[in-house]
């Protein structure tokens, strides 16, 4: 009888042949796995890109129109670009103005998010069962400056954002308010269109040129026909780097611009009122008070302050080529306060050039008797009171031709 016998390791060769095959198995699972998840993932950046394009280009379509229509026109050619590029405008969000980034708040601007959930095609093998991609984006217009408004309230929640009351004035142009109008004034007269958002129609004692079809009432806000940007007038901006090429840029700090900084920056003439030309910028307020101030092409700034003029026979024309007077970039976010960021009282005074205030109340108080501005009002509201007053659009001030970029 013989014995058989096996080699040394010949009892262990079944088992590990079962063994590589797991270990086979597993690896081909995990490859495959991870395979199908490169597709999932591929897949959503290929979307994530598409939705990126689809959100600029709706951006941009959107601030087109904004240029010269209504955000209500705005947000729908938003989201006809959203779904012509491919995507469910039920799942678009639109925003006039932005709500998010470095715009949020903004006049004139549009923001867009396109977004997508959609079913994976293999994530579920690691219970991914959704695909969830979004893209934002951005545009700005900036609508020709002027257009054929003497006054502009930009303000879409504050009532009365245009007041007018007193007697005997007349407006040589366009007047719109983005939320309502409330005309108390005696003898009123428009030579122009008037438009507003909200509320009854302005009627009373005023006069409509041309009669028909005035007051209009619109589907849409409008976005302001100017705009000028703080960060121009700032040290190192556009305009301030003019105004010093011409050694007319007066920078005044935080300091109030007020007839003693006037006096001690050789910037007025004591005898006669008379103050330099060039484009004074501040932080601060910019308070003149008195009697007979003059000034040939003077443009006054500042970035958080008012601007309060006070006194009788003021004589003032804009240094900026553009046209702007007075700027005040302060923001004040009640509409109950009272609180006018550019406030002019006072008697027979004469103005040319655009006053600005997109993010405050602009407000003629006073008397204001034989008041006269050539140029344009433009503010968050605007209040004008008094007698004898007259604002004429001044076409001279043509401006910028509209345009409009992606800015995010």
């Amino acid at each position: 009888m013989h014995s058989r016998f096996r080699q040394p390791g010949a009892f262990n060769r079944d088992g590990e042949r079962g063994a590589v095959l797991i270990i086979v198995a597993f690896c081909l699972t995990s490859l495959l796995g991870l395979s199908a998840l490169a597709v999932d993932l591929g897949y959503a950046r290929q979307r994530k890109a598409q939705a990126q394009n689809s959100a600029d280009f709706a951006a941009l379509a959107g601030a087109g129109v904004l240029v010269a229509g209504t955000t209500a026109e705005a947000r729908a050619e938003a989201l006809a670009y959203v779904a012509r590029n491919g995507f469910d405008a039920s799942e678009a969000n639109v925003q006039i103005p932005p709500t998010e980034g470095p715009r949020a708040g903004a006049p004139g601007c549009i923001q867009v998010q396109s977004s997508e959930s959609s079913p994976s095609v293999f994530g579920g093998i690691f219970d991914v069962a959704t695909l969830n991609v979004s893209a934002r984006a951005t545009a700005c217009a900036s609508p020709g400056m002027g257009g054929e408004y003497a006054v502009f309230a930009g303000s879409t929640s504050c009532a009365d954002a245009i007041s007018l009351s007193g007697a005997n004035r007349t407006v040589n142009g366009g007047v719109h308010s983005n939320h309502d109008m409330k005309i108390q004034s005696a003898g009123t007269v428009v030579n122009g269109d008037a438009t507003y958002l909200a509320g009854d129609a302005p009627v009373g004692n005023v006069t409509y040129n041309p009669s028909q079809n005035n007051p209009r009432q619109l589907d849409g806000s409008l976005v302001y026909p100017e705009v000028f940007k703080i960060e121009d007038y700032a040290p190192g901006g556009a305009k301030a780097a003019l105004a010093q090429s011409q050694f007319r840029y007066r920078y005044a700090g935080a300091a109030d611009i007020n007839d003693l900084w006037l006096t001690l920056n050789l910037a007025i003439n004591p005898l006669t009122r008379t103050i330099a030309p060039g484009l004074y910028y501040t932080s601060g307020d910019i308070d003149l008070s008195g009697h007979g101030y003059n000034a040939a092409g003077a443009t006054f700034v500042t970035s958080h302050g008012d601007i309060h003029f006070n006194g009788n026979n003021f004589t003032f024309s804009p240094w900026d080529p553009d046209g702007l007077l007075l700027f005040s970039n302060k923001q004040e976010s009640s509409c109950s306060s009272g609180q006018a960021v550019i406030k002019l009282n006072g008697n027979t005074h004469s103005w040319t050039g655009i006053m600005y205030a997109p993010r405050g109340p602009l407000d003629f108080a006073g008397t204001n008797v034989g008041a006269s501005l050539s140029g344009r009002l433009v503010a968050q509201t605007i209040k004008l009171s008094g007698s004898s007053q007259t604002i004429t659009r001044n076409a001279s001030y043509a401006g910028r031709s509209g345009g409009f970029e992606l800015v995010e």
